[in-house]
């Protein structure tokens, strides 16, 4: 097959666009998604069962006391400020980032969040809601590492937490209050700047993100038992190489310590994304964002073909079906998602997908394609939106400002609740 070279690649994508199709989602858990390895049920599935539907989202209100705009309906509460204690026990971290939610035994959940600072400052750290939503504990889950940024929940009920800096690796740990068993370096996932994780829960390969100008995309396959010491130690790490009908050749990672060379040295075949970010799984589909580029692309592990999923580029093209992006950006230059960060996916079938910069929104796209902001941080100029991650009811969603509106990275960040409450 004929292959883009890595530089023809960030330049152009010669797919069409295309739009998201799902059967309706809206009450009901989809059972292959929360499956484990063997087809049995497995509440720790990352695919939060939200019972929210999207489609009567209104305007943007006015920001809160805190900067915080969501639409009518809809109310936001602090529940973090980086420096300050949580209860009486935990001091909420600096920089908080990529997160998840975990469902507990008692009905509860647990939000556990990255964090993003350096010299061994970075770590885990864990907030556990009862029932009814109130905060009844606060821990750390991983520290002594360093630029934690994003990661994944696996369907075997622990965190992936990814660290972004060149030599950045993956820990493994337990959203459980000392869990004696994590937390754990899982070396074979590579040495590189690191951003997400998501698992296809049907094979168990784990795809990853790498941000950098010319990041890779990666997957993580391996025959042992998902969650094992013999699944990371058995496993090999693969890079894409993406030919021009959207097909890939999964290439193997000679040396994934990059002791040797970094990886993108190692594979110069392999195919270059600009600055791979948030990453999803949803109903046999991986979504994932690029921020240089202003794309979220979509990959089908059944049918190992990639395709563009959003183009925030809007280029005029009246035969190409991104026309409907031109509208938007005519009528709403406010409001079109620029610089695509992490993401997650609401249960009904829509990304969410929070910006690196520009308007600090929280948008949501919809099976049209556009993109429609769910939140927008005022004031929060230094800022970014990290972390969302729904409740295992559907009905709050969590999210940080990194650096709130003091642009500190130690003590400006902020953590939010969003409840739905008509």
């Amino acid at each position: 097959m004929i292959k883009k070279s890595r530089r023809e690649f960030i330049k152009s994508f010669g797919f069409g666009c295309v739009s998201l199709s799902v059967a309706p989602y809206v009450i009901g858990i989809n059972k292959e998604v929360l499956a484990d390895s063997d087809g049995n049920f497995n509440k720790h599935s990352f695919v939060n069962p939200n019972l929210i539907s999207w489609n009567d989202i209104g305007p943007l209100q006015k920001p809160n006391q805190f900067g915080v705009m969501v639409p009518e309906g809809m109310q936001c509460k602090l529940i973090a400020q980086s420096g300050k204690k949580i209860g009486e026990n935990y001091i909420w971290h600096g920089s908080p980032d990529g997160a998840s939610v975990f469902p507990t035994d008692d009905n509860g959940w647990i939000y556990v969040s990255n964090s993003e600072l350096w010299n061994k400052n970075g770590g885990v750290g864990a907030i556990k809601f009862g029932k009814d939503g109130e905060i009844e504990d606060s821990y750390s889950i991983l520290e002594n590492s360093e630029l934690n940024c994003s990661g994944g929940a696996t369907p075997w009920g622990t965190w992936l937490s990814c660290e972004e800096h060149l030599k950045g690796i993956v820990w493994e740990t337990s959203p459980i209050k000392n869990n004696p068993n994590f937390p754990r370096k899982r070396e074979m996932l590579g040495a590189f700047r690191h951003e997400g994780a998501a698992i296809d829960p049907k094979t168990n390969f784990i795809y990853m993100t790498h941000d950098d100008i010319e990041g890779l995309f990666y997957r993580f396959t391996s025959k042992g038992k998902p969650g094992s010491e013999k699944f990371y130690s058995d496993g090999e790490l693969q890079a894409a190489e993406v030919n021009y009908d959207g097909s890939i050749n999964w290439i193997k990672v000679p040396d994934p310590s990059a002791k040797t060379a970094t990886i993108i040295e190692q594979l110069p075949e392999a195919t270059s994304f600009q600055r791979g970010e948030g990453i999803a799984y949803f109903d046999r589909k991986i979504f994932f964002a690029t921020t240089h580029d202003h794309r979220v692309w979509m990959y089908e592990p059944d049918k190992n073909k990639i395709n563009l999923f959003y183009d925030g580029k809007g280029k005029i093209d009246n035969n190409n079906p991104l026309n409907w992006l031109n509208r938007w950006q005519k009528d709403n230059k406010n409001s079109v998602l620029k610089n695509p960060d992490q993401m997650t996916i609401s249960a009904d079938g829509y990304p969410l997908v929070a910006e690196d910069g520009d308007n600090n929104e929280l948008c949501f796209l919809d099976k049209s394609g556009f993109a429609k902001p769910l939140i927008r941080l005022d004031g929060h100029w230094l800022s970014e939106i990290t972390g969302p991650a729904f409740s295992p009811d559907g009905m709050r969603l969590y999210f940080s400002s990194q650096r709130g509106r003091t642009g500190s990275r130690k003590t400006g960040g902020m953590t939010f609740e969003i409840k739905k409450i008509t």
